[in-house]
């Protein structure tokens, strides 16, 4: 097997080839907590290949950088899982089980939000990201989709971007309990599914179509 039909059966973004010739592998890991089972297979595949160690990146992902081809299978084989399952994997804050400020259970609400996204089929890339209060750590409201917690429950934003043509989400819902949150979200997303053009993102989407037109979807 070459490395190409190698590459093929990993998940996409498993691995990346890097212009230097080498390659990049991503561990698996979930709304950025590393368990210890992940830090010893991934400090053993650095050290028995002799590599440089690893790299964080902003999107709570873990990088092993400058794989050279000829051990990159043992390095995979060694790490265990690679690349992420879920097509738009959900950032997360620490929220109430680990920072002061928090005040809703945020790494709960993002795992649900990853199962309602993996439902969908997007025409174009999709990011979401939740936080526990609304000091927004984890960029809500520049992510297409959005959530963040109050003292009174959660606020639902659609259509933020933090590329060069920035956006901030537009706000769907506020003060809502978890199942009214979802139900938003659902919503806004068979809406954009049904109407947005292809590989258009919500951004670019809610500026053609207007606020008004969600929120009528959503009611």
């Amino acid at each position: 097997m070459n490395i190409e039909e190698y590459l093929e059966q990993l998940p996409e973004g498993a691995v990346r080839q890097r212009k230097d010739g080498t390659y990049t592998v991503v561990p698996r890991i979930r709304m950025g907590r590393i368990d210890a089972e992940l830090l010893d297979a991934v400090n053993r595949a650095v050290r028995q290949f002799g590599l440089g160690g690893v790299r964080l990146a902003a999107n709570q992902r873990l990088m092993i950088d400058g794989v050279p081809e000829s051990v990159l299978k043992g390095v995979v084989e060694a790490v265990g899982a690679v690349g992420d399952p879920c097509a738009c994997p959900v950032q997360a804050c620490p929220g109430a089980a680990g920072c002061r400020r928090g005040l809703q259970d945020s790494t709960a609400m993002a795992d649900r939000l990853e199962k309602v996204l993996a439902a969908f089929e997007f025409p174009a890339k999709l990011k979401a990201s939740v936080s526990g209060c609304p000091m927004c750590c984890a960029e809500p409201m520049v992510r297409d989709v959005g959530l963040f917690g109050g003292k009174r429950g959660w606020t639902v934003a659609f259509g933020g971007n933090s590329g060069r043509r920035v956006r901030q989400g537009d706000v769907l819902a506020e003060n809502v309990s978890k199942e009214e949150a979802f139900a938003v979200i659902g919503k806004v997303l068979a809406f954009y599914v049904e109407n947005a053009k292809k590989k258009e993102r919500t951004a670019r989407f809610m500026e053609r179509v207007g606020i008004d037109a969600a929120r009528a979807a959503i009611l």
